[in-house]
């Protein structure tokens, strides 16, 4: 019975340490060596696009479900390994609580594409809890972890492929209105409706030939712009969400790298050689809620 109980202890120390390391990977400060830099839009190498909860605001109890938006256009439909955190941050919301092995703040690890975990309690006093998401994926390899036999960095690494990570909070309230996701219900291609299907033929930017862009819109879907009741200084206010849409393609060029509004809409200007390319389009309301849809595009 001991030898069993001191077997669940370090498997359980082995997954916070891999959790907390994980988390300070993710959250490690961004240096950029150039100016001359892509635009957020231009989606050139892998890359996580976004991240969803099927439940954005949930009760204490709740089980939540997340999946991810992955992006790799030279991957060639290489696999992805995937690697989720779910850690609860303390009253201070500091996220480098999630990085401390002794806080016990991590309640959940995954290995899969999709990952859920169990709405935490709220604490004495408090009215919610934020849980922080990281999600590390690593196209065309796989994570090599610190209680496997160690890591250069004491981190895990994506070993033979590339890595990317994002995060995501998740708030846990026991107020008795929800958030819940946007959506988008239709798109259109200069004027006409872009139906979910094969990929639309267009004529490429080349040289020599008149360019001109083309009009992307979006239709969120019924409900998509929330409204919620937020305290300011004592005082209940309505307040109604700002859902916006940003724009992603493996080519060409958005005029803005995301838009507002009830009717969302871009001018888009084609790639300046001939070939496909993918597009995605990621909706948020501002709250945690995110829904995406994609399209394809050939240009001659």
């Amino acid at each position: 019975m001991d030898r069993e109980r001191s077997g669940t202890e370090r498997r359980g120390e082995a997954w916070r340490n891999v959790a907390c390391l994980t988390l300070a990977v993710a959250l490690a400060p961004l240096w950029s060596c150039s100016g001359d830099l892509s635009p957020q839009s231009l989606v050139e190498r892998f890359r996580i696009l976004a991240v969803r909860a099927d439940v954005p605001e949930p009760s204490p109890g709740d089980t939540v479900t997340l999946d991810a938006l992955v992006a790799d256009p030279d991957g060639a439909g290489r696999a992805v390994s995937y690697l989720w955190v779910a850690c609860v941050l303390g009253p201070s919301r500091d996220p480098q609580a999630c990085a401390d092995p002794s806080g016990g703040g991590i309640i959940g690890v995954g290995f899969a594409a999709t990952f859920s975990f169990v709405a935490p309690a709220l604490a004495d006093g408090e009215t919610d809890a934020q849980v922080l998401l990281t999600f590390s994926g690593c196209a065309g390899g796989t994570f090599t972890l610190p209680m496997d036999g160690g890591t250069p960095s004491g981190a895990p690494e994506c070993a033979g492929g590339d890595a990317a990570t994002a995060y995501k909070r998740v708030v846990v309230s026991a107020a008795t209105e929800r958030n819940h996701n946007p959506s988008l219900a239709t798109l259109s291609l200069d004027g006409e409706s872009w139906v979910d299907g094969p990929a639309v033929t267009r004529t490429a930017c080349v040289e020599g030939s008149t360019c001109t862009p083309l009009e992307i819109g979006a239709t969120l879907g019924p409900g998509s712009a929330e409204e919620w009741t937020e305290i300011v200084f004592g005082s209940p206010q309505v307040r109604t969400e700002e859902v916006f849409v940003s724009w992603f393609a493996t080519g060409g060029s958005f005029e803005r790298i995301r838009s507002g509004g009830e009717d969302p809409k871009v001018k888009f200007t084609p790639p300046k050689e001939p070939g496909t390319i993918d597009l995605w389009f990621v909706v948020h309301d501002g709250r945690g809620g995110t829904d995406w849809t994609s399209r394809q595009m050939v240009f001659e």
